[in-house]
């Protein structure tokens, strides 16, 4: 694990319940602190998608994460690339805990906003 006090200690903010909007630049090793992450959360589902690699997925992606029971941790990589058409959807996700990763802040209220340390 690349960052372990960090990674719990945001795996303890999702699973208090609070949105965080995870900020880093790229390259900063994003991908693997999801990584890290989801292996902590054993006893909760976790609907992951990739919007820079995955956007031809999200309405199908988006269909069967909404049917999800539970405690439910979505985490949407590089939100930035989120359609403007689909950002109103994103607020049905809300019923969830939230995990946006982007390179700026989302300006949104609600969320705790959390950057990604160097190492």
């Amino acid at each position: 694990m690349k960052r372990p006090k960090f990674t719990q200690t945001l795996a303890d903010t999702l699973l208090a319940g609070k949105h965080v909007n995870l900020i880093s630049p790229h390259g900063r090793g994003r991908r693997q602190t999801l990584i890290d992450l989801i292996s902590l959360l054993d006893d909760v589902q976790v609907a992951k998608i990739d919007l820079k690699r995955e956007q031809k997925q999200w309405q199908t992606w988006f269909e069967k994460t909404l049917r999800l029971n539970g405690q439910v941790i979505v985490i949407i990589h590089n939100i930035e690339y989120i359609k403007q058409y689909h950002k109103q959807a994103l607020n049905a996700l809300k019923k969830f805990t939230l995990l946006c990763v982007s390179e700026r802040p989302l300006q949104d209220e609600g969320w705790v906003s959390i950057e990604l340390p160097n190492q």
